[in-house]
């Protein structure tokens, strides 16, 4: 169940950068263009905010693996695996 929790989150993170393409190619038409953008920028707010609390916190338990670029895409989709996969090895 976690891990089909996981793959959709990140299928559906997936999708909404694909929109987010699309929508600075012109693609998608105003305002819904608009819309996209605004909801991508708080959504990589929100990740970067993430990725500092992750890094602050779970770093040493981690052993470094704090993909930024990972977690600027995929947020928790990213890092709660690793670090689900971190605390079975311990």
């Amino acid at each position: 169940m976690f891990e089909l929790m996981i793959g959709s989150t990140k299928a559906l993170l997936l999708a909404f950068w694909a929109a987010c393409i699309l929508s600075l190619l012109s693609v998608i038409p105003e305002p819904y263009s608009r819309y996209v953008l605004i909801i991508a920028a708080a959504l990589l707010l929100l990740h970067f905010v993430e990725y500092l609390l992750v890094r602050s916190r779970v770093a040493k338990r981690l052993e470094g693996k704090t993909g930024f670029i990972e977690t600027m895409v995929f947020g928790f989709g990213y890092w709660l695996p690793v670090i689900r996969h971190s605390q079975k090895i311990s």
